[in-house]
């Protein structure tokens, strides 16, 4: 027990949290800083994971990057996307495959779903990131249900099926959990649907990381050394007039002048705080709950398979399949994968399974897709986020209907000294590794603004606000090489990510990365 007195605490040693104290360093290096966690890394993890040849790296949580790769060295790897893709859904859920960006639907379908799309766009894109219940028809739009909305919008089934596939990939929740009003907010901070569910360039699932996501995280706390205090979950923060009192679970004390939670909203409510949270941002954090997400190559496949998981009648008491979507991850040097993801209400169905039952269930629904070589994999492994005590769940926090109201006022206003971080708070891919960079510049912006005045500018303001996208000059371009590899088998469960060629599989967040033999 110790009690230390420095000048800026931050709760959270994940992207946000350490991309805060980095920002705050670069602008004063005599700052005194203390990050402190339980580990470091967030909502990501990369683990070692067998092939052919020895051991690789695969990630378990958070996969597709953006801001801060160059800035740290690393290198990146194109998600493959090239060869047949796998659909599956309508009544009947057969398997179809289609090798365009378009997915094989009825052309009336396909004019419904491209309508829709184009009117989620153009609502989007009137949203105000910084007071989204602004929107001429925000009280509305907050009221309602995604899934509301679509019943209303869609004329065929099949559209809507693929939309309600699309939501559930990408935040791990179905469209009848979350504000109409929120999925615009969400789509419009990406800058639109398309940017948030494909692979193609200047999307979010562009690029992966050669070696995983965390070292982003791992790379910043070892510049940082002995700031960051892992092992220290904070349990109390109490403010007073210009001094923050931080308490952690071994009794270490720490005085400061400002404080940021860089944590997931759903866990605010968890800390004792002094004064307690204001009863508006008490409401707000009640409805933002955590969501509950090669040889293929050879046979002219991409690994990618969209599916809202298909007839199961082989027991287990689920009423269908495990999987929502599939992504080829193949490592850079050649080592096959596959991730998949298990989200939604198939996430909540199939993690009341046992780990061994879902990974049977896994590989059996991957085999309609791939064939019977799925099941000559080399390794697997599975995550369930939803046990991580510092998140419980993925991969982001969603707003329920009735939330928005209080989300302009509470979601990124500081609480005296207390400043929020976070990927939730990003005005600009929220949700993304992209969006936790810039929540923690603009809580540092807001900091260095108070404490040390003169130390950013309205041009240091600015530039954390545009959108952000990675020049495609400054990647490798050199194609993928195809290579001709037995099959890979997830065994994942994601309740919000994926399985891949080694598979990796969320579920809600339970993740599986099965690695395959060449």
């Amino acid at each position: 027990m110790s009690t230390k007195e420095v000048d800026v605490v931050i709760v959270g040693a994940g992207i946000a949290g350490l991309s805060c104290a980095r920002y705050l360093l670069k602008k004063d290096e005599t700052l005194n800083i203390v990050i402190l966690e339980g580990k470091v890394g967030g909502r990501t993890l990369s683990v070692p994971l067998k092939t052919d040849d020895g051991t690789n790296t695969w990630d378990l949580g958070a996969h597709w990057v953006g801001r801060l790769v160059g800035e740290l060295g690393l290198k990146t790897h194109e998600q493959c996307i090239q060869g047949r893709k796998f659909l599956q859904i309508g009544k009947d859920n057969s398997v179809r495959s289609y090798a365009s960006d378009i997915p094989t639907l009825p052309l009336l379908d396909l004019l419904d779903l491209d309508r829709t799309m184009k009117k989620l766009d153009s609502l989007a894109r009137e949203v105000d990131q910084n007071d989204p219940y602004s929107h001429k028809r925000g009280p509305e739009f907050d009221q309602m249900t995604l899934q509301t909305y679509l019943n209303n919008t869609c004329w065929r089934a099949e559209s809507k099926e693929l939309m309600c596939i699309a939501v559930r990939s990408t935040l791990g929740v179905e469209a009848h959990d979350i504000s109409m009003l929120y999925f615009l907010t969400y789509v419009s901070s990406a800058g639109g649907l398309k940017q948030l569910t494909e692979a193609t360039p200047y999307t979010a699932q562009e690029y992966t990381i050669q070696g995983g996501t965390q070292q982003i995280s791992l790379k910043m706390a070892g510049a940082l050394g002995n700031s960051v205090r892992l092992g220290e979950p904070v349990t109390s923060i109490s403010q007073a007039v210009d001094t923050v009192t931080v308490e952690t679970g071994h009794g270490n004390v720490y005085i400061c002048k400002k404080v940021v939670l860089a944590v997931p909203p759903n866990q605010i409510g968890k800390l004792t705080l002094e004064p307690p949270l204001p009863t508006i941002k008490r409401e707000l954090y009640k409805r933002m709950p955590m969501a509950n997400y090669a040889f293929w190559r050879e046979e002219g496949y991409s690994g990618e398979s969209v599916t809202s998981g298909g007839p199961w009648t082989a027991g287990a008491g689920c009423i269908c399949g495990p999987l929502c979507f599939t992504f080829d991850d193949t490592s850079a040097n050649g080592d096959p994968a596959l991730v998949t993801f298990v989200t939604g209400a198939q996430a909540v169905e199939w993690r009341q399974q046992t780990a061994e039952v879902r990974h049977k269930a896994i590989l059996e629904t991957l085999s309609q897709f791939f064939g019977s070589r799925v099941n000559e994999y080399v390794d697997c492994r599975e995550k369930d986020w939803d046990e991580e005590p510092f998140c419980e769940g993925g991969p982001v926090c969603t707003a329920a209907p009735g939330a928005m109201k209080y989300y302009a006022d509470c979601l990124r206003k500081p609480m005296g000294n207390i400043h929020l971080a976070g990927t939730e708070t990003a005005t600009v891919w929220a949700g993304y590794m992209s969006g936790a960079v810039q929540s923690g510049y603009r809580a540092a912006i807001e900091i260095l603004a108070n404490i040390r005045p003169g130390t950013v500018s309205q041009e240091d303001i600015d530039e954390n606000d545009k959108p952000f996208k990675r020049s495609n000059s400054k990647l490798c371009k050199k194609p993928l090489t195809l290579m001709p590899i037995k099959p890979i088998s997830p065994e994942c469960r994601d309740t919000i990510y994926s399985v891949r060629c080694l598979v990796i599989s969320h579920v809600t967040e339970i993740d599986h990365v099965i690695v395959g033999a060449n």
